[in-house]
């Protein structure tokens, strides 16, 4: 049995997370005093002597998007990101906005804010109601109705927005009550300023924005309306002092997911297989693309915005796989699983109580790595666009959605700025002969005989069938495509239209696909809870707390401003200066400046942890008072939804006392000032 499990996790390889308090996505109950996170945090005399000031941070702190903000004054100031806020704002002109008043604030629509009220543990009450069902997928479903119901019940009775979610794929539920706020405001944008190149350091970056929420009255929510008022909010003081090197900071944090608990097979199998295909896939997209769309022709202007993203892709895969050889990712999976290992082999019940779940997992993981790689090439075929226009015109006649038509309709009647039918029909055939590479068990027996793949890819067969489509279809001409949207199912099962016809045809394999998939995940789910119990059990052993993978909700991470050695012989001072920043801006020398340039930080770095989503988040001190935005990570952090190096895991952070300077060059926006430092 020993052997028999060796070999099983040899294969699977469990990661281990010996999680310290710099490293981690830590549920505000997990970071109070004396707790298992904080024990391996090394606290100065003046750090928090009375513990971090998590509750004051949750109170002024809100969710935008996958981003957090902060209220900065009593009157419904809020700081974040601007990166965070930009698809909301539109085009801009790169100048410095500053409202002059209240009625001049500019209205961001579709943005909301979530404020967390009330975190509800439901895990005993969900448990009882899965323990019924027999099977992974029952249990799924069960709990997709669970959600609904008790999300729904739950808005009714308070009011407030409702979101169940669950930690370590299960084991743990929490139903979280948000305030919406959904009239918010620009107040202050900086005027551009000269990016470096993305991650690298030091950097100079304006990256903040200031918001106002507003309500109907009585802290009502409401949409847009000039009658609304500043909402009455508590707020975190915008630091005066910043930060200095080495001291204690805490970011509160919304980051949608991390892969941190993967194991060495789902590394190896991504960096060394599926990444890299894809790097190749993107590439092969880009020359098919520009082989017949040569620069300077109206194909080129056509799909300029799909080889931008195809190339843009490439290059972001292409960084995370050379950062991925250079570090020690793999390595420390191998050493986290061999410490696993003599856990359980060390004790026979834990051998046989934790042997079959390891194996089990196996199993599984080699089910989704082929799942992912048949899906990876079928992903590609969606860059020919007509036959995957005419998979959703079909499913809207099945199922019809107002929404999506009005969606579908303005892709249709904008299709012809961004398609070419000899474009399109080049990147089908492409990769339908890259997906008939895949094992005979991996491809789909329909598509197969559609295109007569089963003996093998024959080009000249498969570009007549794809040429006889093209030709064939109504979906080239504007005014007939746009005509499907009102046509039946039963008119598109009766059509002589061969991209339709085929949209028909493979519809029942799509929704078989889309019932595999599910299956797969809930069983993948299912196991993964299993051996999070593991981990769990593995951790309490040896006195360790363990942090959930990121999902959403609010989390914090603690951290310390410092700086880091990318290389041999270099070090990275944790703080950029306005003198340099002013420099590289006007070109001049600041000790011939007729204004003295003050010694200030524009942005520091911070060992707090981040996925790479870089969601943003706003700073604080444990004073509690607002330090800094964190909005970027260093080159060396790019695995960071996979690992945390103590080393070279760093945030980036524009800093309170630049953003303090900034607002008081302008007349304009000294005003502010009032607002965010009173007594100023």
């Amino acid at each position: 049995m020993k052997k028999i499990l060796s070999c099983t996790l040899l294969a699977v390889s469990l990661c281990w997370v010996n999680a310290r308090a710099e490293e981690g996505f830590w549920l505000q109950r997990q970071l109070e005093q004396g707790s298992e996170a904080l024990r391996g945090f090394s606290f100065a005399k003046d750090d928090a002597p009375h513990g971090l000031p998590l509750s004051h941070i949750q109170r002024t702190s809100g969710k935008l998007g996958n981003c957090s903000t902060a209220f900065v004054s009593a009157t419904g100031l809020l700081i974040t990101s601007y990166h965070c806020v930009a698809p909301y704002l539109g085009a801009t002109d790169g100048k410095e906005f500053v409202a002059q008043s209240h009625d001049s604030e500019l209205p961001i629509t579709d943005l909301e804010l979530l404020l967390p009220q009330q975190t509800q543990d439901v895990t005993v009450t969900i448990n009882r109601e899965l323990s019924a069902e027999a099977t992974p997928l029952l249990r799924s479903a069960k709990l997709q109705q669970l959600k609904t119901g008790m999300e729904s019940d739950c808005e009714q009775q308070s009011g407030y927005r409702c979101e169940l979610v669950s930690l370590h794929h299960g084991l743990e539920f929490y139903l979280i009550r948000y305030k919406v706020l959904r009239d918010l405001r620009l107040v202050y944008r900086p005027a551009s300023a000269e990016q470096m190149p993305q991650r690298s350091w030091p950097r100079y970056s304006q990256d903040y924005v200031l918001l106002r929420a507003y309500v109907a009255g009585a802290q009502t929510d409401g949409a847009f309306a000039s009658t609304n008022i500043p909402y009455q909010s508590e707020f975190a003081r915008l630091s005066r002092q910043g930060v200095t090197e080495n001291e204690l900071v805490i970011s509160p944090g919304f980051s949608s997911a991390s892969q941190r608990y993967a194991t060495e097979a789902e590394i190896r199998f991504n960096f060394e297989l599926l990444y890299p295909r894809s790097v190749g896939y993107f590439e092969q997209a880009v020359a098919v693309i520009e082989q017949l769309a040569p620069p300077g022709s109206e194909r080129a202007e056509q799909y300029a915005a799909t080889l931008a993203e195809l190339k843009q892709q490439a290059e972001t895969v292409s960084a995370l796989l050379a950062h991925y050889q250079r570090s020690s990712l793999l390595t420390l999976k191998q050493q986290r699983r061999n410490a696993v290992v003599e856990w359980i082999n060390s004790s026979p019940v834990r051998q046989q109580l934790y042997g079959p779940v390891l194996d089990r997992l196996q199993q599984v993981l080699e089910r989704q790595q082929a799942a992912a790689q048949r899906d990876l090439a079928l992903g590609f075929l969606k860059y020919a666009q007509l036959p995957a226009l005419a998979n959703q015109l079909y499913k809207l006649a099945l199922h019809p959605d107002k929404q999506q038509t009005a969606r579908l309709r303005k892709q249709l009647s904008e299709l012809d700025a961004h398609f070419d039918a000899r474009v399109d029909m080049e990147l089908a055939l492409h990769f339908l002969s890259q997906y008939s590479q895949l094992p005979e068990t991996q491809r789909l027996p329909a598509l197969d005989q559609y295109f007569a793949l089963s003996d093998g890819f024959n080009r000249e067969i498969v570009r007549h069938k794809l040429s006889a489509m093209y030709r064939g279809t109504s979906l080239t001409e504007p005014a007939k495509r746009l005509g499907w949207l009102e046509r039946s199912a039963e008119q598109f099962q009766q059509s002589g239209d061969p991209l339709i016809s085929f949209a028909v045809a493979m519809y029942d394999t799509a929704m078989q696909l889309a019932q595999d998939r599910t299956e797969l995940k809930a069983e993948l789910d299912s196991v993964r809870a299993a051996v999070m119990e593991v981990l769990l059990a593995f951790n309490d052993a040896r006195g360790k707390a363990t942090y959930a993978e990121a999902n959403g909700a609010l989390r914090f991470s603690i951290g310390r401003v410092s700086g880091y050695s990318p290389m041999d012989a270099v070090w990275h001072q944790p703080f950029s200066s306005l003198k340099s920043y002013m420099k590289r801006q006007h070109d001049v020398d600041s000790s011939d400046s007729v204004t003295p340039i003050p010694d200030i930080a524009v942005n520091f770095l911070s060992s707090i942890d981040s996925c790479s989503d870089y969601g943003a988040a706003p700073t604080f001190n444990a004073k509690g008072e607002l330090v800094g935005i964190m909005f970027a990570g260093v080159q060396e952090n790019l695995l960071a939804d996979w690992h945390y190096d103590a080393a070279l895991s760093r945030s980036v952070h524009v800093d309170s006392r630049f953003i303090i300077w900034q607002l008081q060059q302008t007349g304009s926006a000294k005003a502010l000032l009032t607002e965010l430092l009173p007594g100023h």
